[in-house]
């Protein structure tokens, strides 16, 4: 560790130091050398207990708004994270870098009043009165630090203390409310940045100037404080009562209605009046009332959802509205004072809603305004079974062909193929085409895929790249530097004959940038990439019903020849009954599109959006919340759609499993891509076209529906593994106890108070310990980590003692580490697990968990186990690092909903496996990598229902001829196989053509796998 301390003539009396603090960053050449050692020692696990938390606190101030200099900010930026995320060797470390924390504060009592400067170019969100919002943080986080140190001069006055805390953070929650949003001659925001700028003068007087403190003085000084406090308090009441008899005091937070947000709302109103009715004291009746009349408007609300006009559609959007304005107020437990002023404010609202429900609907009835039905599903997405659809080309059909011979058959040197034209003309689809060509996939040893658009991050592509093209992990990728990626890529393809689709490209000067990376060793390697250039019309005519040709080749035209705009409007066409006037209706919104603007082809496409029913809105325009290009894990979004409130609760359905139904009936319209499949066909990643992404930005702006998502306002959604972490844990509990998903560095006891949480990731590579409060979450349904967790030693304590655990409804959990019995008694708190990953350290009976439908067991170590039973309900089983005895491989065949199984550094006993009949009757994927096992024999009717079969680093002889008998067998995939199992697979495909089964693909990556015993 370095060693370096500031250059001062007195270190206790800064003011007189030769150098400023500022200087003494730019200046002292043994500073950047003492941060990068710091750094070098980063531990994202803990945090020291012994650190001053306002210090870091000061920083967030001071890196916003303290300078204009790039070289002053950068050296803040790089102390502030050196703050919050080191855990230092030694205390003395910590003291060094405090020292000059506070040298800045005490140089700089500027920062002890509300800001004037505008945020730093840095700041991509900037909220209502976002300046002020940071200042009472800043104040917050002081308060705080002095409680942690409780110096015995504030003994007498700590009730104040706590008082001066809770107006602050009163404040902090007004802020966010619609009133302040609103003007008025009572303006409270300059009384409330002059009772702030007087407490920030009180903290800097008391705690950063003088040496001895005159408690008598504190005192009185802190009495005058809380008295100007309620001042303030006056005017907010008076403001509110003013702008409440506004004609615009409603303000339109999105206008993207989501009427599940009630329901979300309801159950938050209900935990409020079962488990925090001491929260309302005073205001109980009138929380029940509002829950009443919440649930006559969402009844009121149910059967007019699914027709369509504009004065229906203003109805759920005020709804919506007036659910998100409440469940702020609910969830920042303001005084029962402000209660008592909000609450009927709010059932004014929503009768006023009622009475336009009223109103509208009796204009329905008699006939008045006309309204149409959203289209309705005949069949659900569960009964469609999974989405497997052909990408279509249109017109593309000679180009794929010619464009995969250059690709197998052009010359040795490394080639360049573009294939260029206007945005939406299908560029990415035949790409797509081409890279899952069969010739192509057979004729490559390595391919990859990435996507670059207009703004791109070369490490993010070369770590797509290397994570297609090798057997790395991410979390492996993630941890190298920049140089060691590159050298990691160079050596992955060297000698390899490769293929690289690069899709999206804008401009030469991207490839420029990292073409240099590809190595051409002369043996035929390519890189193929789309690039937007040229208009190309490639339009074709579809077949319709003859009454509608006529209307369906308007709709055509005005398509101006672009593959998307077919495939979308084709999508509308789809969803709606095959009636002239209605399809006449599509052509006449196009007409009218494309004669205000010819040049804008994404209005086209915004009539996908205006036809989608209205709970699919918001979930599409979520799309926009993330960057451009990226692919999304399904899991992650739908779980994100279910915390936000966007999903309709079904009964005998898990909120995910709707979630996921949202998705496809989404891909089914041509809104939404497939990026990757999993084994048994569902979506595992997806993407957006690069048009409709902007679309959903469009109208995510124009709607402010983005902004209210990315607002912290409201947080049902956060991610703490940004440098804020240990910031927002202390000063944004009362926002934070009503977040739903997490993402954090490492657990903190304050979780303690989210009772709503219901997924939690926690992004740390280390083993991390369970808290018992976690297993008591009722809400609590997911819990990953990067890392292993395991239970808590207090927890083992209990269940040595024949405690008894609270039942919990956790479905998922990895990786856990199973260490011993006690472990398993544990686990049996948690029987609705659908998922579990995890690490044995002796094996356990895991058939209590009659739920458990994937389920994934590693060994630390391949030594025999003793497998006694598995779950009965298992659909997916992974075994990695198991010595399976012939007994042991039997009971896994006898598992009767079983449909993957995937075995890794598996090791038979007798390197031999015997199949038998009526085993794995339901099994459609099964994938071996690294299994020792030579011979395999398997029966005359062995796994009925396979479509793949896939062989990994494997040293067997040869497939059971047996296989030939399946017909259901879709693919056989070998990836350094011998060359006798490649002449057996390609046996099966002949046979099995030979029985007219022409879809059974084999693909061979690679040959000549070296002897592994």
């Amino acid at each position: 560790m370095a060693t370096w301390m500031p250059r001062l003539k007195n270190p206790q009396l800064p003011i007189d130091s030769e150098l400023s603090a500022s200087q003494l960053l730019l200046e002292d050449p043994d500073f950047e050398d003492f941060w990068y050692e710091l750094m070098k020692n980063k531990n994202f696990e803990t945090y020291p207990r012994h650190a001053s938390l306002v210090e870091f606190a000061a920083l967030q101030i001071i890196e916003k708004f303290s300078s204009n200099d790039d070289q002053v900010n950068y050296l803040l930026e790089n102390l502030a994270v050196s703050a919050l995320y080191c855990q230092f060797k030694s205390r003395q470390d910590y003291k060094k870098i405090s020292k000059i924390i506070l040298l800045l504060l005490e140089e700089n009592g500027v920062f002890f009043t509300v800001p004037k400067q505008q945020l730093s170019k840095s700041t991509t969100y900037n909220p209502p009165h976002e300046i002020v919002d940071l200042f009472i943080e800043f104040l917050l986080h002081i308060l705080r630090e002095i409680d942690n140190i409780h110096p015995d001069f504030i003994v007498s006055v700590e009730s104040s203390f706590e008082v001066l805390w809770n107006k602050l953070g009163f404040l902090l929650n007004f802020l966010g409310d619609t009133p302040c949003l609103h003007p008025s001659d009572v303006n409270p925001l300059t009384h409330i940045e002059a009772v702030l700028n007087e407490s920030g003068s009180f903290l800097y007087t008391f705690f950063f100037v003088r040496n001895q403190v005159q408690a008598p003085r504190m005192d009185l000084e802190l009495s005058d404080l809380l008295r100007n406090f309620e001042l303030v308090e006056t005017k907010i009441k008076e403001h509110c009562i003013v702008v409440s008899n506004m004609p615009s005091c409603t303000t339109r937070k999105t206008a993207v209605a989501s009427l599940f947000i009630v329901d979300s709302l309801l159950d938050d109103l209900t935990h409020l009046l079962n488990h925090k009715a001491d929260k309302i004291v005073g205001v109980n009746d009138q929380i029940v009332t509002l829950h009443e009349e919440l649930i006559l408007l969402r009844s009121s609300l149910a059967d007019i959802t699914l027709q369509q006009h504009p004065q229906l559609e203003e109805l759920l959007i005020q709804t919506t509205d007036i659910a998100y304005e409440i469940e702020y107020i609910i969830n920042t437990f303001p005084p029962v004072w402000y209660l008592t002023l909000r609450l009927p404010q709010f059932m004014d609202k929503i009768k006023r809603i009622l009475m336009g429900i009223k109103e509208t609907k009796k204009n329905i009835d008699t006939g008045i305004i006309e309204v149409e039905n959203y289209p309705i599903e005949q069949v659900s997405s569960q009964e469609k079974g999974p989405l497997i659809l052909e990408d279509i080309v249109v017109g593309f059909d000679k180009k794929e062909t010619e464009i995969a011979e250059q690709l197998v058959r052009g010359p040795e040197h490394l080639q360049i193929i573009s294939i260029f034209g206007m945005p939406g003309v299908g560029k990415t689809t035949l790409s797509k085409k081409l890279y899952n060509n069969p010739s192509v996939v057979h004729h490559f040893d390595k391919r990859a895929w990435c996507v670059v658009s207009q703004t791109y991050n070369k490490r993010n592509i070369f770590t797509d790249i290397l994570r297609s093209v090798e057997d790395h992990d991410k979390d492996t990728i993630t941890q190298m530097d920049d140089e060691s990626l590159v050298e990691a890529l160079y050596k992955s393809l060297i000698k390899w004959r490769y293929l690289i689709v690069i899709d999206d490209i804008w401009d030469i000067n991207a490839w420029n940038d990292f073409g240099r990376y590809f190595p051409d060793d002369k043996n035929g390697s390519r890189i193929l990439f789309t690039t937007r250039h040229k208009e190309r019309k490639v339009f074709q005519k579809e077949h319709c019903p003859q009454e509608l040709v006529g209307i369906g080749k308007q709709i055509a035209t005005n398509c101006q020849g672009l593959p998307l705009a077919v495939v979308v409007i084709a999508a509308v066409l789809e969803k709606i009954e095959m009636k002239e006037q209605l399809w006449h209706k599509v052509a006449t919104s196009l007409s009218s599109v494309i004669s205000e603007d010819p040049n804008k082809f994404g209005n086209i496409l915004e009539l996908s959006y205006k036809h989608l029913p209205m709970h699919l809105k918001p979930c599409f325009l979520y799309f926009g919340a993330f960057e451009e290009g990226e692919e999304m894990s399904v899991k992650q979004l739908t779980r994100r759609w279910v915390s936000e409130g966007f999903i309709k609760k079904e009964e005998g359905k898990s909120s995910e499993d709707v979630a996921y139904e949202y998705l496809v009936d989404l891909i089914d319209r041509s809104l939404i891509q497939v990026a990757k499949r999993t084994s048994l066909g569902r979506v595992k990643t997806c993407n957006v076209h690069d048009l409709l992404y902007d679309m959903c930005l469009r109208i995510g702006e124009q709607t402010n529906f983005l902004k209210e998502v990315k607002s912290f306002k409201r947080p049902k959604i956060y991610n703490w593994s940004d440098k804020n972490f240990i910031i927002s844990a202390l000063t944004q509990l009362k926002r934070l106890v009503n977040v739903r998903y997490l993402v954090i560095p490492f657990i903190v006891p304050q979780m303690e108070m989210f009772q709503k949480l219901e997924f939690l990731y926690v992004q740390s590579y280390k083993e991390v310990e369970i808290p018992d409060f976690l297993l008591e979450m009722v809400n609590l349904r997911h819990m990953i980590s990067n890392g292993y967790v395991r239970f808590s030693k207090s927890s083992s304590r209990r269940a040595t003692e024949d405690e008894i655990f609270q039942i919990n409804n956790l479905q998922s959990i990895s990786d856990l580490r199973i260490s011993n019995e006690m472990d398993g008694k544990i686990l049996r708190c948690s029987p609705n697990l659908r998922k579990l990953k995890c690490s044995l350290e002796e094996f356990q009976d895991l058939s209590f968990l009659d739920r458990l439908e994937s389920l994934r067991l590693t060994f630390p170590s391949n030594y025999e186990t003793h497998m006694i039973s598995l779950p009965l309900n298992l659909r997916k089983l992974t075994l990695k690092y198991f010595y399976l005895s012939w007994e042991q491989a039997k009971i896994i065949g006898r598992l009767p909903n079983l449909f993957v199984l995937k075995l890794q550094d598996v090791t038979f006993e007798g390197h031999k496996w015997n199949t038998t009949e009526g085993e794995f009757q339901q099994l459609k994927v099964l994938k071996l990598s690294s299994v020792l096992v030579t011979e395999w024999n398997a029966s005359s009717d062995p796994f009925p229902r396979l479509e793949q079969l896939v062989l990994k680093y494997c040293n067997l002889e040869k497939i059971p001829s047996s296989f030939c008998d399946i017909p259901t067998l879709k693919m056989i995939r070998l990836h350094y196989c011998k060359q006798s199992v490649v002449e057996s697979a390609m046996q099966i495909q002949e046979e099995q053509r030979d029985m007219g089964n022409e879809e059974l693909q084999v693909i061979i990556s690679s040959t000549g796998l070296m002897n592994f015993i």
